[in-house]
């Protein structure tokens, strides 16, 4: 834990921004469809989630991106797909700020 906070510190200091995350595109988050979209659909369009887990049983993947400053955060952008056991897209949602 002390290793993360230093280097925070670090880069706050150094950059003046920590992100956190890995920056996804947007565009293709129109695409997605509830019971079509499989999970190789989004894999091919966003890449390796930088989250996976089970909510109630279903398979979940989170994209996420922060931008840190040293006023707070300066950008936020999170996808967050909830997968049917047949592998399609059960739901998802997305915010950015």
């Amino acid at each position: 834990m002390g290793k993360k906070l230093s280097f925070l510190f670090v880069a706050f200091f150094l950059f003046g921004c920590v992100p956190i995350g890995r920056d996804f595109p947007t565009v293709p988050i129109k695409d997605i469809q509830a019971n079509v979209t499989t999970q190789s659909q989004v894999f091919a369009a966003f890449g390796e989630p930088v989250e996976r887990g089970y909510d109630t049983g279903d398979e979940t993947w989170t994209y996420y991106h922060y931008v840190y400053t040293v006023g707070g955060v300066q950008t936020q952008k999170r996808l967050h797909v909830v997968f049917n056991k047949d592998g399609t897209v059960r739901n998802y949602s997305y915010s950015t700020r």
